[in-house]
C-alpha cells in the first residue's frame, strides 16, 4: 500500500534511542555554529538565529521520539495479543502490516517499512546477515490471491535486487499462485500457515526458518516445507525437509 510520508513522520519511525541522541547533538551543535557565525561580522545575525532556533528542534527530536517509543509498544502489544488469525484479520491494512514487520523484527531482521508513493507491491524490506527480501501483505479476507499478483511481486523483487521474496496474506492463495512461488522461490504465507507459525514460535524466538530460497512442496498437504534437522532415529544430525505445518502434518522430504 502507498503512504504519505513527511521529515517527521520518517523520524519518528526512527528507533526512538536515534531521537534521543538526536536531540541532545543539537546543544553541542548549536554551540559550534553559534560560535562560529559570531566570529565574523557579517554572518552575526545567523548566530543568534541558531541561538533561537535549536531548543526548536531539539523538542522536535524528542517528541519523534517518544512517538516511535509509544508506536514501539502498541505494536508490540498488538503482535503478542493477536496470535489466531480471526484476530488478525480484525486489524486495518495498516496494523497487518506492522504486525508482519513485528514478526519478522521478532525474528531478528531490520524492518524498513516503504516510503510514500507507490510502492510497487513492497510494503516491508528486511535486512539479516548481508540480505535483503521484500515483503508483501494483502489483508484480504475473502479475495484468494492469484498468480498475478505473485508475478508482480516477482518483478519488484528483480527490479529492487531483493535476495529473497515472502508474500502473507491473511486469505488464501489459488493453486496456480502456490505453484508459481514454489518454482521462482517466492515464500508465500497464506492466513492458516501465518497463524500455525505464530503459534509454534515463540515471541523472541529467531530460530525460525521462515525464509529459505527454492523451498520444496510438501507431499501430503502441498504447504511449504522447511529445513529441519533430525534430533533422534536411526540418522541423529541428518537435515531433511519437513511440512511447516508440524506437528498437524508429518510430510517430508530428503534434502
Amino acid at each position: 500500500m502507498a503512504r504519505r510520508s513527511s521529515i517527521f513522520s520518517d523520524l519518528s519511525k526512527l528507533p526512538w534511542q536515534a531521537g534521543v541522541i538526536l536531540a541532545v547533538l543539537c546543544y553541542p551543535a548549536a554551540f559550534l555554529l553559534k560560535s562560529y557565525f559570531t566570529s565574523n561580522p557579517v554572518l552575526v545575525g545567523l548566530g543568534t538565529a541558531v541561538s533561537t532556533i535549536w531548543p526548536i528542534f531539539s523538542a522536535l527530536f524528542l517528541l519523534a521520539a517518544l512517538i516511535s517509543f509509544v508506536s514501539d509498544r502498541n505494536k508490540t502489544s498488538i503482535f503478542k495479543s493477536h496470535r489466531s488469525i480471526e484476530k488478525i484479520r480484525s486489524l486495518s491494512w495498516q496494523q497487518f502490516e506492522q504486525f508482519v514487520g513485528s514478526y519478522f523484527k521478532d525474528q531478528g531482521y531490520s524492518v524498513t517499512e516503504t516510503a510514500a508513493g507507490p510502492d510497487g507491491g513492497i510494503d516491508l524490506v528486511l535486512r539479516k546477515d548481508g540480505g535483503k527480501t521484500y515483503v508483501q501483505c494483502k489483508h484480504w479476507k475473502a479475495n484468494k490471491v492469484g498468480v498475478e499478483k505473485v508475478r508482480e511481486f516477482l518483478g519488484s523483487m528483480a527490479a529492487g535486487g531483493a535476495d529473497h521474496g515472502v508474500f502473507v496474506i491473511t486469505g488464501a492463495f489459488t493453486s496456480s499462485a502456490k505453484q508459481f512461488g514454489g518454482k521462482h522461490g517466492v515464500r508465500l504465507i497464506d492466513g492458516k500457515e501465518l497463524e500455525y507459525l505464530l503459534r509454534a514460535t515463540p515471541v523472541g524466538d529467531t530460530r525460525s526458518p521462515i525464509i529459505t530460497a527454492n523451498q520444496p512442496e510438501c507431499p501430503v498437504c502441498k504447504s511449504v516445507m522447511v529445513k529441519r534437522t533430525a534430533k533422534k532415529g536411526s540418522n541423529p544430525g541428518d537435515q531433511f525437509w519437513g511440512c511447516s505445518r508440524f506437528p498437524g502434518c508429518r510430510g517430508i522430504r530428503k534434502v
